[in-house]
């Protein structure tokens, strides 16, 4: 709890190998900004500091360099929001553990960017590529087996989990082949150095809203940008198929949009060729990819006053926008703790229906 006599304001912590370096750091802070990605893309960390007395380029520079060359140095970070709606109420924003890769020193005037990745360009997960086969298992299993084997957890969120009679892993790191994997059935995999998350998109979607931006309402927001995203973004249907070899029976099954319309000129099927077991497998399957591949069709960026409720994955409301009205995703959150203020940026694609 912060005191509620005083102002409003944002404060960051910082560790350095588990140790709170805040107090030290502070006289040189220009920013800090962490960016939440919902899938595909490891979350960062960058740290901005000024460095007038040279104090970073003499002394204290070499060993993040040398850290960061030995791909060793964690960094940890928490954006505090303080006292902001009164009462001496904090809300807290963990951002996680970050290894350092990335040093960068400019100027004039001398400024110093520490830049850290959630998952580690040195994480076995990342460089080791390896070749081997897995037999009568499912996505699952594989997904657990290798977390376990890089010393990660595994969360499987998805409600699909495909069988595979054998699969490959030939010459890929473990992170790309469980990446290829997820990709083939439909399901967003997210990953740091401690955790692998494999979730449907449905279901986060399905989730109730954290937060509404109305147009026009003041203090809502700041900037704003709101597209319409033609390409690969209109088909009206996938058909999945998958011919047996031993029988040569054809396994397929079609996913439509919501509001197909047969009659229609401008219908675009996409056509996916994939294992499957049965009908009822290729028609889930061809739901996933339908979404995967329509889900940019509306999206928006706003910049707002800082918010931690607002991370990547969670759902926002749009009102007041016409066209653009409705319910959407965080792909990405951007909070950014700067000399000027507390800001997070958002990009949101348009929640899907009737998929």
């Amino acid at each position: 709890m912060s005191d509620k006599n005083l102002s409003r304001r944002a404060a960051v912590e910082i560790a350095f190998a588990g140790t709170d370096i805040t107090k030290s750091m502070r006289p040189y802070l220009k920013s800090v900004t962490y960016t939440d990605n919902e899938t595909d893309k490891a979350d960062d960390l960058q740290i901005q500091l000024h460095d007038r007395d040279a104090i970073w380029m003499e002394k204290w520079l070499t060993d993040a360099i040398e850290a960061a060359s030995a791909a060793k140095l964690k960094m940890d970070a928490v954006i505090v929001r303080e006292n902001w709606q009164g009462g001496g109420k904090d809300i807290v924003l963990p951002c996680g553990e970050f290894e350092l890769d990335n040093v960068v020193l400019s100027g004039p005037p001398a400024i110093i960017n520490l830049k850290g990745t959630s998952l580690p360009f040195s994480s076995p997960v990342r460089q080791t590529k390896k070749n081997k086969a897995w037999e009568n298992t499912t996505l699952s299993a594989i997904a657990k087996e290798l977390a376990g084997a890089n010393g990660m957890q595994c969360m499987y969120e998805s409600t699909y989990d495909p069988f595979y009679n054998r699969v490959e892993q030939v010459d890929s790191s473990d992170i790309d082949f469980l990446s290829r994997l997820s990709h083939d059935a439909g399901i967003s995999l997210k990953a740091t150095s401690s955790i692998l998350v494999f979730f449907d998109q449905a279901t986060y979607e399905a989730k109730s809203s954290v937060f509404t931006i109305q147009k026009g309402k003041n203090g809502g927001y700041i900037q704003y940008k709101l597209s319409v995203g033609a390409a690969d973004s209109q088909y009206s249907s996938c058909r999945v198929s998958y011919v047996d070899p031993a029988s040569g029976k054809c396994i397929e099954a079609t996913a439509k949009i919501e509001d197909y319309n047969a009659d229609a000129k401008n219908n675009q099927q996409l056509e996916v060729k994939a294992k499957v077991a049965s009908a009822e497998e290729a028609k889930t399957l061809a739901e996933k990819h339908l979404r995967l591949h329509n889900k940019y069709s509306k999206s928006a960026t706003f910049t707002l006053p800082g918010n931690p409720a607002l991370v990547a994955g969670v759902t926002v409301e749009l009102k007041g926008w016409g066209a653009f009205d409705g319910k959407y995703i965080i792909s990405q959150a951007v909070h950014t703790v700067g000399e000027s203020g507390y800001t997070t940026q958002i990009k949101l694609r348009r929640v899907l229906e009737g998929y």
